[in-house]
């Protein structure tokens, strides 16, 4: 994988990556985001921008390849510097309460109790309501995103515990069909 994406690096016109990285910095901090600007929204924006000048046979790259010349082994050193120079920095990870992760998805799912019964509540709703109910007192600690949520029950981080949880409500509503 690595020595794939140094190919796609050598590939690529780097004093283009590094000015696409300079324009996409300085049209997101022109305009107001709440938060700042991410790594990720600087390298999605300078992805676009590299491949506007370029046909779609001269760059065969993806925006996450760009993510990756923001840090790590990949990490183009002018663009770091770039980066660090504008103060964009990765936001520092939530840690989740399992406690009351646990808490707030009991009670999604009693909210929804009569929707999941009749078959008309969907795991992804559920999930959005347990995010809704963990961010209403935001003010003790950081918040996580909705997609941390989302991957709660979905994919390969899906939480067993959660899942379970979701299941036993679903499975209730098959026992009292039949």
């Amino acid at each position: 994988m690595a020595s794939r994406l140094l190919f796609m690096l050598s590939m690529l016109d780097r004093k283009k990556i590094v000015t696409s990285f300079e324009q996409a910095l300085r049209e997101l901090s022109a305009g107001p985001r709440k938060g700042g600007v991410s790594p990720r929204a600087v390298a999605v924006r300078a992805h676009g921008i590299y491949r506007s000048g370029v046909s779609p046979e001269e760059n065969p790259s993806s925006w996450e390849t760009f993510r990756r010349f923001t840090a790590g082994r990949l990490a183009i050193p002018e663009v770091v510097a770039l980066l660090k120079t504008a103060d964009v920095r990765s936001a520092t990870r939530t840690r989740l309460d399992r406690r009351k992760l646990r808490e707030v998805f009991q009670e999604a799912i009693q909210r929804m109790e009569s929707r999941i019964l009749k078959g008309q509540a969907k795991p992804l709703q559920i999930a959005r309501r347990a995010y809704a109910i963990y961010t209403q007192d935001a003010a003790d600690g950081g918040q996580p995103s909705h997609h941390t949520f989302e991957r709660l029950i979905y994919g390969k981080t899906a939480d067993p515990e959660i899942l379970t949880l979701i299941e036993s409500a679903s499975n209730k509503r098959k026992d009292d069909s039949q």
